[in-house]
């Protein structure tokens, strides 16, 4: 995280697994594009390290940081699902 995310209260990191390393940069690159709504509220680092997706949310309250991962893991489904289907 950077100087600015120090400033935003509220952090949570999480790990997702999955079968193998192209399958978490499958991921990690399909969700890096998608910026967050608010991003004077809440900031998002998701990358992929060998077969693992890290994500690291930072936000001003936990309501933003609640809806942030929410919608991390939504789209993370849907990457994964569309990965699955292929």
């Amino acid at each position: 995280m950077t100087e600015t995310t120090k400033a935003l209260g509220f952090k949570y990191s999480l790990s997702l697994e999955y079968p193998n390393q192209e399958y978490s940069q499958h991921v990690s690159n399909a969700l890096a594009v998608d910026e967050e709504l608010h991003a004077d509220r809440v900031h998002r680092v998701v990358r992929s390290e060998g077969n693992k997706l890290i994500a690291e949310f930072a936000a001003i309250d936990a309501r933003m940081l609640r809806v942030s991962v929410n919608s991390f893991f939504e789209m993370a489904v849907l990457a994964t699902r569309t990965l699955d289907e292929l």
